[in-house]
């Protein structure tokens, strides 16, 4: 594959900004020029390591040295809606934000505004954790301890004593597989080697087991010395409810093998948290706090597992916004953190070994492990303060950890991972908040569920409503939904409100994401609307509402043909309302979102929107006038713009202005710090997009982008598994999984029972993770030039498979195509498309748990003279 694009000396690209004056005098200069490297002269080796295989997110720490390797590390390891409980790189749980006393950001803290730059959108002193504070000053377990004593260590005979963290060890090794993490511990002083696996159960489409307010910490003791060793593991753990519950009481117990340390209110169904240990134990005490212990001994290379639970139980919310006092999910399913404890203890094996095969089906790739860890990790969102599930079963979140309410319809919108991991949390948002609890008569859908229409989140909702149609089994999802669909597509197509003289493409007042009202015709969310109407009709025509599937036909057709007038030779640009030209916009800048239609429309695999060509102009203005490789320079002039990118750092810009055109009605607008900064949840949008497209140019340009954001967050500089924008992590960077599904080149629409794969990368040799509506699993294929293998393998549940479609190599056409399924042959018919074979199979199959299906084509050269 070739990158001389991108490894090409560095030159300078001066891009005019015309005669803009600043209100706020942060320049001060009529005409005004700003530096950003046309050809990005990226380092060669990091442009190699974009497609190696190279190694998973991982952290040492050697010769106990105290460095920033190890300890800006927070990894999530609560389960999915049970508050936020951070494991410290060294092994230390931190955070324990589960006591329902929400706030913004994982921590309560102001940072001081960094030298050089300007405070933002708020008059007090200091960044915010919405503006950017925990990028700045990430966590730590030293810096924001827990409220109360809790830990782990091993005793010896000799009386020797070590805790678990880095302090204590020569040697602590980090290794980030999210949602699993192994922490090793080794010193030469000891004769005992510690491996921790820490995590709480995460199984893919099975949120039941999902979501329980746990977190299990197993150590592995290895005696690597020549002699017998003994000793015991050790865990203690104050009793953190005396802080807010007056009457507090706390025991010891037995339950078959478990031991329990037990805190709870005076009413256990109030509150409770419990300390057990899988394998009994006795009561240990350290420095006056209680805990428990498991003894050992241990001959020569012998080696235990001793496994500790954590649980809790904090069931009642306190004033969620819109929301009121409602109770936490795991209330209406157990009694008490003890009876958290009880089931975990009895499903231990099915828990853990579910857990694991999913961490080991999704890193058994051939993909680079940095793009499987930084596509995938951001999904730890919902294992936070950020989202919650109430006892009634809606689902509900914020858009960063206590700042901005209600399940955003715009900024949700972004978000991919969720609806391909936990499919059945994305159709709880369409059924019971945005068309049970939101939708207006007129179809309108709020994007707070009150309040205003956000157009982009109006358009959202379709769009993620047909892919949660595609995500589930059969279509009852859809059928039952359909009435409401059709509502929120039809108020945008409303000629008297959105789309005014029918065209295609919307004109008004449009509420968007960037917390503004933009008016004229507005190139992203016009965008978003072309794909809303091509949803729309594909959803129609599978519910058999012709008159719909023709309205939506035709004011595509129109819209995709009208679009064009914003395209200005290089990129789209906003067609500004000269009645509103005092609102802010972009105009005829370069921005991120121009194309985001097209962007969902391969997500969906609903093929070519509009003008190709333009499109990836588009795409390459964007890697051209917006990309950075440092952002130093750029904060240095634009100095507005909150901390998620900061000298040293690259990033996509929002937004720039190469030809001129930055009026000063848009910067006089606080909104106008936004164009400023690198947000990833709308950088993974384009990168996806990039890699969609698929020409080796594209694909390279998009995990460069990708790759940006995972340097971001390297360890050494911050936290990994915190994703900030507009407080910690934010939901819309779940948009980064979507740069996965285009690696992958994955479709699949369960009711149909079709599945699809174009790999982008080694498409000769590759193998991925999929999900489904019931299953999930991996994908294999191998190609030589007489013959190509392709292998279903079914890990979890069961997928129905009627059809599967392929790329073929470049100028080859099959000869002959086989299957097998349960050591059976299948009858098959094909179809060859684009250099695509469809394979439809005589009788659909259901593959379950443990089974596959093999295919096997021989190919036959094409004489292309």
């Amino acid at each position: 594959m070739k990158t001389e694009y991108i490894l090409s000396a560095s030159a300078c690209l001066f891009v005019t900004l015309a005669t803009v004056s600043f209100a706020d005098n942060e320049i001060g200069a009529k005409d005004l020029y700003k530096v950003i490297p046309e050809n990005k002269a990226l380092n060669s080796t990091w442009v190699e390591s974009l497609t190696q295989r190279g190694a998973a997110l991982e952290a040492p720490i050697e010769g106990n040295k105290q460095d920033d390797t190890l300890k800006f590390i927070g990894m999530p390891v609560g389960g999915i809606a049970c508050g936020t409980v951070y494991l410290g790189g060294d092994g230390r749980l931190f955070i324990w934000d589960i006591f329902n006393r929400h706030h913004e950001g994982v921590v309560k803290q102001t940072v001081p505004v960094p030298q050089g730059f300007k405070n933002i959108a708020t008059k007090k002193k200091g960044v915010r954790e919405r503006d950017g504070a925990s990028f700045l000053n990430p966590p730590t377990p030293d810096t924001f301890p827990p409220s109360f004593a809790q830990g782990f260590g091993m005793k010896l005979a000799d009386g020797s004593f070590r805790s678990f963290e880095s302090k204590d060890w020569e040697q602590v090794h980090f290794q980030g597989r999210w949602p699993e993490a192994i922490i090793r511990y080794t010193d030469k002083q000891s004769p005992i080697s510690v491996d921790l696996s820490a995590f709480s159960p995460f199984i893919p489409l099975n949120l039941k087991d999902s979501s329980l307010p746990v977190t299990i910490m197993e150590y592995t003791l290895v005696n690597s010395s020549s002699a017998t060793v003994k000793g015991s593991m050790c865990s203690w753990l104050e009793n953190p409810l005396k802080k807010y519950f007056k009457n507090c009481a706390s025991t010891t117990l037995h339950y078959q093998q478990l031991k329990v340390l037990y805190h709870h209110a005076e009413d256990p169904a109030m509150a409770g948290m419990c300390l057990g240990v899988l394998e009994g134990g006795t009561d240990f005490t350290i420095s006056g706090h209680p805990g428990l212990e498991v003894a050992f001994s241990l001959a020569p290379g012998e080696k235990k597992t001793v496994s500790f639970i954590l649980s809790w139980y904090l069931p009642n919310t306190y004033k969620i916004p819109g929301m009121g006092n409602k109770k936490r999910h795991y209330s209406a399913r157990f009694h008490d953190a003890l009876d958290v404890a009880k089931y975990v203890s009895e499903n231990y094996g099915f828990l853990t070994q579910k857990t694991r095969l999913w961490v080991k089906t999704w890193n058994d790739s051939t993909l680079p492990p940095w793009l499987l860890d930084r596509t995938f990790l951001t999904l730890d969102t919902l294992q936070t303060a950020n989202c919650f599930i109430f006892s009634d079963g809606q689902f509900w979140a914020w858009e960063g950890i206590g700042a901005c309410p209600g399940t955003c319809t715009h900024v949700w919108t972004y978000a991919q991972s969720m609806a391909r991991i936990f499919p059945s949390l994305e159709r709880n948002l369409r059924e019971v908040t945005d068309f049970g609890m939101a939708q207006k008569p007129d179809g309108s859908v709020p994007f707070r569920i009150k309040g205003k229409v956000a157009i982009d989140g109006q358009c959202g909702t379709v769009l993620r409503s047909y892919r949660e149609h595609m995500m589930s089994a059969d279509s009852q999802f859809l059928k039952r939904n359909w009435p409401a669909i059709k509502k929120a597509l039809t108020y945008l197509i409303d000629f008297d409100r959105n789309d005014g003289n029918w065209d295609g493409l919307l004109d008004g007042k449009q509420h968007n994401t960037l917390d503004a009202e933009w008016y004229g015709k507005v190139h992203a969310l016009c965008s978003l609307y072309i794909a809303s109407l091509r949803a729309g009709e594909n959803m129609a025509q599978e519910v058999h509402d012709s008159e719909f599937e023709m309205l939506c036909k035709s004011t595509y057709d129109k819209g995709r043909v009208n679009i064009e007038q914003l395209f200005n030779g290089e990129f789209y640009e906003q067609l500004e309302d000269p009645k509103h030209l005092d609102a802010i916009g972009v105009g005829k800048g370069c921005y991120i979102d121009q194309v985001i239609g097209q962007s969902w429309a391969h997500q969906l695999g609903m093929g070519q929107l509009y003008n190709k060509e333009h499109i990836q102009s588009a795409l390459n203005s964007l890697w051209k006038y917006n990309f950075l490789t440092d952002v130093g320079p750029f904060r240095k002039v634009f100095k507005k713009g909150r901390f998620y990118a900061m000298p040293g750092d690259g990033g996509l810009l929002m937004c720039t202005w190469p030809n001129g055109g930055l009026r000063d009605d848009f910067s006089r607008h606080w909104q106008y710090a936004y164009f400023n900064e690198c947000m990833s949840g709308f950088e993974y949008q384009v990168a996806a997009h990039m890699v969609s497209e698929g020409t080796p140019e594209m694909v390279m340009r998009g995990l460069a982008i990708t790759r940006t954001i995972h340097d971001r967050y390297a360890p050494k500089k911050r936290n990994p598994y915190n994703e900030i924008e507009c407080s910690d992590h934010y939901a819309r960077a779940m948009s980064s999984y979507g740069v996965f599904i285009a690696a992958c080149g994955f479709k699949y629409h369960g009711p149909k029972g079709h599945m699809a794969f174009s790999p982008k990368l080694s498409p000769d040799h590759f193998k991925a993770a999929f999900t489904s509506a019931k299953g999930w699993g991996s994908f294999s294929q191998t190609r030589t030039s007489f013959e190509q293998k392709a292998r279903i393998n079914v890990q979890w549940g069961s997928l129905h498979l009627r059809s599967l479609e392929l790329d073929l190599p470049d100028g080859a056409i099959p000869e002959d195509i086989s299957a097998r399924y349960a050591g059976k042959n299948m009858k098959l018919n094909h179809s060859i498309k684009n250099n695509r074979i469809t394979i439809l199979f005589a009788k659909p199959v259901n593959i379950e748990s443990g089974q596959t299906v093999d295919v096997q084509i021989a190919l036959k050269s094409i004489n292309k003279n």
